[in-house]
């Protein structure tokens, strides 16, 4: 559909009088020189008589000579000049003679580059079964890098049909996005050519090819679609599970959708080197390694991470392929959705995992932590040149978004929500859309107000805190809504923002129907009963401050253990976060944590180590070491017995929960090491992983492991993770150790640390996970991490020139993770100011504000009981 022309108003787009109407791509990789030639044939459609035509082109040679317009009637026209805008990355071809209106054919030839920035169509290293090292190449197109492959108008709306022919070396494989039609031997046998059938109707950021050395599993869904899982050369054992996961994906999508997966296959492969976690092309998955690919021995985390990675990107097969956004201001309808569906589908295939309880801890709360902030951005947020969309692949995007359908999903009921969506594929399968065409299905679907009240969450930034102004138990409550800020600071009357909120309240037991508050107040009746909690279920993303009374009973009813689940998790990070803004005093958060020492839940424990974590980073900063000593002691007594409880070995009864909740509780104990006892068990299960026996350190525990080895330790212990890198098989290895590593007390290994993250040895896709081991160990270490970043900025740019910007991004915040001084937030600023980053100055500002909210909580801190003694003997 076309955009309405307010929302589309200042987008830099190519111009509308030709459409391409399909592209026929022909590529010939060379994986030793790092190029490949190219021609393109689109068929295009002249829709207004013109005499140039523009295309996206990036780091293309474009063959002048070899462009030429065929008409299906007349005379073939060449270009008399082609002019490159490099800031738009645009090519435009000036014809001596007005094009008439019809269709046509728009040929040329190209050279361009196989890059090793994991941008366009680029090459990664791999090793085979003997130890060689070998190239491949792969792509990776969103947002805007289909140009950096071939001519195109690389534009979301700007669909076509694809048909790919790849010539490579003979004895590799190539992949793309639809099934083979045919292949053949070219130059005696030392090439093959790979032609693809058709793809639908799609864009251009959609298309994929892959060319390299693969195993690969395969097996047929129960609807019919040949699935299959490619890894490097010797892994294939590790596909299984992703493999599993995407048939039931597939099926289970087919039903809850109403629309069938409409390719006739669907490949998924494992990319040796890869920016984001995973990119959903039509037909041809990619994935990093970590995310596809399980291995014997894998955590329960990294099974839980791969099934939500397959079932994100497999959702995206119909919300972003079939159906997709008219511009970049409405990625959140990619990215927002597959992130709710990831959660909706991983809870039909592994129930036992929760994900639903778990979306508390997990993307609602990294929704509103950004959120809080005032350099965020609406969920909907305007993009005029689409190089602005990198800046708002974020939390937003991805976690409020779904928190919001999440909303949505309670407020309409499962029915109508459904039928909604129905409706929706049905009506634009194949075409574009904008977020009011979702709203307007379920609208139609539920006969509710569905636009009145989410625009109200999509097109303003931030979120609510409900206040309980008063509380009358057994007859009313009182509440009022605000715009909650992170730092607390103060709402100006111009800055009032108003929520159409619905209200879920539990009296006890009894969990009330969804009604909407749509003012600044609302009145509610209250049954009679031992507590009352507000938001019951965490559906709506919002925070809520109680009153003293209802404190107490909410703390009462946690020790009892009445709260579900998700209620727990979410009341402490309601306090921790209330607290931080000074809504809340730091003491009655702490006292409310004392309500948990009975508390055995994963979930409720990832809640909990988030807010000690908070704490933590303020205190280690800026309390006196007696201060932060009886914070220590006070973790410590809390995870003492549900540590005792889980142990170190797995037990029979385990599940999936027990596994997760064992990882946490080592985490907290490597972070917090106060008991010897259980620093000492660390020591001797890695002893006995040096000797050879794999199951003293099972994969759950092993960063935490590694973390108390090292920060116990000395040099011997550094060298011996460091071996385990050295020995390291596969990249989840690497990670555990890029994780721990910066954990050692020797201040010349963490220097160490850093100077190994720009040696070149560590691939850009994982160089940024040492900096945060480093920075997180220490307040000198902070310092450490901070100071090199600075010494070595240029350097830095230099390794990640042309990559996404999400990587620069993840490099200053680790590099910066822990300041919360005024004097650390004046130099942030000011050294941003002296060297901008014009594509990172939203990560800049939200790392920036972040530290000023820390400074204020430390603040905030100090003036409370919890800077007394006597306070932490009470507790």
């Amino acid at each position: 559909m076309a955009a309405s022309s307010e929302k589309a108003k200042g987008r830099v787009l190519l111009p509308e009088a030709v459409e391409p109407l399909r592209y026929d791509v022909k590529l010939s990789p060379d994986l030793q020189k790092f190029t490949f030639d190219g021609t393109v044939k689109i068929a295009i459609d002249i829709r207004e008589a013109t005499d140039e035509i523009s295309l996206h082109a990036k780091e293309l040679m474009i063959k002048h000579d070899t462009v030429v317009v065929k008409p299906k009637e007349g005379e073939e026209c060449k270009p008399v000049s082609s002019s490159y805008d490099l800031k738009e990355n645009a090519v435009t071809f000036k014809f001596s003679e007005m094009l008439a209106v019809g269709e046509a054919v728009l040929e040329m030839e190209f050279i361009g580059i196989l890059n090793d920035q994991m941008a366009g169509f680029y090459r990664s290293g791999y090793k085979d079964l003997s130890g060689k090292s070998k190239i491949m190449a792969s792509t990776q197109f969103e947002s805007l890098d289909a140009r950096r492959a071939f001519p195109c108008w690389d534009e979301p709306a700007r669909k076509a049909v694809f048909a790919v022919t790849l010539v490579i070396d003979a004895g590799l494989t190539a992949l793309s996005n639809m099934p083979e039609k045919g292949q053949r031997f070219l130059e005696e046998g030392k090439k093959t050519e790979f032609v693809f059938m058709d793809s639908p109707k799609m864009s251009t950021y959609l298309l994929a090819f892959v060319v390299g050395e693969f195993d690969f599993v395969s097996a047929t869904t129960n609807h019919g679609v040949q699935v299959r899982v490619f890894t490097p050369p010797g892994r294939v054992n590790d596909a299984d599970f992703a493999l599993k996961v995407a048939l039931q994906s597939l099926d289970g999508y087919d039903d809850y959708f109403g629309i069938p997966y409409p390719l006739p296959k669907l490949d998924m492969i494992a990319i040796p080197e890869f920016a984001a976690g995973a990119m959903e092309n039509w037909g041809l998955v990619t994935y990093r390694e970590v995310d596809l690919l399980i291995a014997a021995g894998a955590s329960r985390q990294q099974m839980q991470r791969v099934a939500i990675v397959v079932t994100h990107e497999l959702a995206h097969q119909w919300f972003g392929n079939l159906v997709t956004m008219t511009w970049w201001d409405d990625l959140w309808l990619n990215e927002g959705f597959a992130s709710w569906s990831e959660n909706y589908m991983a809870d039909v295939i592994f129930p036992d995992y929760c994900m639903w309880d778990q979306f508390t801890s997990d993307s609602q709360a990294a929704a509103l932590r950004l959120d809080g902030l005032r350099s965020s951005h609406p969920i909907q947020v305007p993009i005029h040149h689409a190089e602005e969309v990198e800046e708002v692949f974020d939390a937003i995007s991805y976690c409020k978004g779904a928190s919001v359908i999440k909303m949505a999903h309670a407020y309409l009921g499962p029915q109508d929500f459904q039928n909604g969506l129905r409706e929706y594929f049905k009506k634009h399968k194949y075409g574009n859309t904008e977020t009011n065409d979702l709203w307007a299905a379920w609208g139609a679907a539920s006969g509710k107000p569905v636009n009145d009240l989410m625009a109200s969450w999509t097109e303003q930034m931030g979120f609510p805190l409900l206040t309980v102004k008063s509380y009358t138990p057994g007859a009313s409550i009182e509440l009022e809504q605000t715009w909650f800020l992170a730092d607390g600071s103060e709402v100006k009357p111009e800055e009032e923002k108003l929520w159409k909120i619905p209200l879920i309240i539990a009296c006890g037991a009894s969990v009330g129907e969804p009604m909407l508050m749509d003012s600044k107040t609302k009145s509610v009746a209250i049954a009679q009963a031992d507590f009352v909690k507000v938001n019951s279920g965490r559906h709506v993303p919002m925070r809520v401050l109680y009153t003293e009374k209802m404190y107490a009973e909410l703390a009462n009813a946690v020790e009892k253990g009445l709260l579900p689940v998700a209620d727990r998790a979410g009341l402490v990070l309601d306090a921790f976060a209330l607290a931080k803004a000074g809504k809340l005093g730091a003491d009655a958060v702490l006292r409310l944590l004392g309500s948990y020492k009975n508390e055995t839940n994963y979930i409720v424990w990832d809640a909990i180590s988030q807010a000690l974590a908070g704490f933590d980073t303020v205190l280690m900063a800026g309390a006196s070491d007696a201060i932060y000593s009886h914070f220590k002691e006070f973790v410590a007594k809390l995870i003492a017995k549900p540590m005792l409880e889980i142990g170190w070995e797995k037990r029979d009864t385990d599940g999936h929960l027990d596994g997760l909740l064992r990882e946490t509780l080592v985490g907290l104990n490597a972070k917090f090491p106060s008991d010897p006892a259980v620093v000492a068990e660390a020591q001797r299960r890695f002893k006995l992983f040096q000797a050879g026996d794999s199951s003293a350190l099972p994969d759950d525990i092993k960063v935490p492991v590694f973390k108390m080895v090292l920060k116990s330790g000395g040099v011997e212990e550094y060298e011996a993770v460091r071996a385990v890198y050295d020995k390291a098989a596969t990249n989840i290895e690497k990670k555990h150790v890029y994780e721990s590593i910066g954990q050692t007390a020797v201040m010349a290994k963490k220097q160490e640390v850093l100077e190994w993250v720009i040696s070149g040895d560590i691939k850009i896709q994982d160089f940024f996970y040492p900096i945060g081991s480093v920075s997180s160990s220490s307040k000198a270490a902070m310092e450490l991490a901070w100071n090199f970043f600075k010494s070595n900025f240029s350097k830095f740019q230099s390794m990640v020139k042309a990559a996404s910007p999400s990587l620069m991004d993840a490099v200053i915040s680790y590099s910066s993770r822990g300041m919360c001084t005024a004097a650390e937030a004046a130099e942030y600023e000011q050294f941003f100011k002296d060297h901008p980053l014009k594509q990172n100055a939203r990560t800049i500002s939200q790392v920036l504000e972040g530290i000023n909210t820390n400074v204020a909580f430390l603040d905030r801190i100090l003036k409370t009981p919890v800077n007394d003694e006597s306070f932490w003997k009470s507790l």
